[in-house]
């Protein structure tokens, strides 16, 4: 049988690594674009002439009168230190019927780099405009 010492520091084994992963997994390179594009939206007053890439997407759902765009992540980089993902933005409307009308698109790319703990966004670059898709029906 275990001795009491040894259940304590199994114990404080396995919390520890429950711990490191919810953190990790709180602090994930999606998350921390999300929370990014989150605060722009929240803070950022929707205005054409902004630098900022995602409040010109803002911008651009603001003036066409769209609903909040679905964002999905893709990895298209990963280092221990450093991550490319590229982020896409969809918005879908539909006609009174149910069909579906028209599709707008876009995509960012985000670089983040990470210290010990905490990754940061190092720079966000616009791969495809906020526009119409071509194939929309």
């Amino acid at each position: 049988m275990l001795t009491r010492k040894a259940a304590m520091i199994i114990l404080a084994l396995v919390m520890a690594i429950i711990f490191v992963t919810i953190y990790t997994m709180a602090n994930s390179p999606s998350r921390v674009i999300e929370a990014y594009i989150s605060e722009q939206i929240a803070t950022v007053n929707p205005s054409a002439s902004s630098t900022n890439p995602v409040a010109q997407f803002n911008h651009y759902v603001t003036d066409h009168q769209l609903p909040t765009p679905t964002v999905t992540f893709n990895t298209i980089k990963k280092t221990f230190s450093s991550r490319e993902v590229l982020a896409s933005f969809a918005v879908f409307t539909y006609a009174d019927d149910g069909q579906l009308k028209k599709i707008h698109s876009g995509t960012l790319s985000f670089s983040l780099t990470r210290d010990l703990l905490h990754w940061q966004i190092h720079s966000v670059d616009i791969i495809n405009d906020m526009q119409l898709a071509n194939n929309a029906p």
